[in-house]
């Protein structure tokens, strides 16, 4: 019996694993399909208006959306305490995702007091799929 359970669990875990997204087809594919998907974006792998930092960031969005085939678009926003530029300041995080066709992606992030929503900044990257901007399916 323990050998069964054992043997479960470890299929199980091995059918978790996600699964890198290499191209906007196979990205879109997965949008038609309803599938989970993460956003791995690493900061210093993208051009940005701002300095970057040595910073990885994953977010699986709770809005996605595939616009004329051409496009796919997604949004998330998160409470934190703890963003790099705030220290200490209940802030929400509101995260902008588009994936084009060209594998061109952009990301917009605007920081957000908690208290009342006001804007405190804002800023854009724009990177490549495969090259500072990943997509993984569950």
């Amino acid at each position: 019996m323990k050998t069964a359970t054992g043997l479960a669990a470890a299929l199980l875990a091995l059918s978790a694993e996600a699964s890198d997204l290499s191209s906007f087809a196979e990205v879109a594919d997965a949008v038609k399909q309803g599938k989970a998907l993460s956003f791995v974006t690493a900061l210093n792998a993208c051009e940005s208006d701002i300095p970057s930092a040595d910073v990885t960031t994953a977010i699986t969005p709770n809005a996605v959306m595939l616009v004329n085939g051409s496009k796919v678009t997604a949004s998330d926003r998160h409470f934190t305490l703890n963003d790099p530029s705030l220290p200490g300041e209940a802030v929400f995080g509101y995260s902008k995702f588009e994936l084009h066709a060209s594998g061109t992606a952009t990301v917009k992030i605007t920081l957000m007091r908690a208290v009342d929503y006001s804007k405190v900044r804002e800023f854009q990257m724009r990177c490549e799929l495969g090259k500072g901007f990943k997509v993984f399916v569950k």
